[in-house]
């Protein structure tokens, strides 16, 4: 069984930036998920808890959330989860140095940065903008990082 390098500064920033989106989107996933079981009682919530000011800046957000179908919250919900296993699989995957979770990241950022592009001309953000340049930085170094450890194999 062959020893594990020092992990670079920037492996492990991946790590992190990974295990960060398993967080949120298992967060999502719950809130959507919760959300399509007790839209009402939200909306009782809102009426009871919140001051006169922030009730209507509330109910606005609740209107938003509950005009989306109980069937596509929990379809989000779904999706969310799911990609929150996939970026759990390819966090360890990367921790312990393993080629297929460098070529599935590549693979999977690769596959979502044309979506990213059209997301920021349509709908400009700084959030967009930052996870942007995250995952333009890491597909460039985890890349890198296989054609060098594919060269090594290869003895050139």
């Amino acid at each position: 069984m062959s020893e594990l390098q020092p992990r670079p500064r920037a492996l492990v920033a991946i790590v992190i930036y990974k295990c960060f989106s398993v967080g949120l989107l298992t967060c999502i996933s719950i809130g959507l998920f919760l959300t399509s079981k007790k839209y009402d009682d939200l909306f009782a919530f809102a009426e009871e808890y919140m001051m006169t000011g922030k009730r209507e800046i509330i109910k606005a957000g609740l209107e938003q959330v509950v005009s989306i179908s109980t069937s596509k919250m929990q379809l989000g919900a779904l999706v969310a989860l799911i990609y929150a296993l996939v970026n759990g699989i390819e966090a360890v995957g990367l921790w312990n140095q393993k080629a297929w979770a460098t070529m599935l990241v590549v693979g999977i950022v690769g596959i979502t940065i044309p979506i990213e592009v059209y997301e920021i001309i349509h709908k400009a953000s700084i959030v967009k903008f930052v996870v942007f340049a995250i995952n333009i930085a890491m597909f460039v170094y985890l890349l890198r990082h296989a054609l060098e450890e594919r060269n090594k194999r290869r003895g050139g």
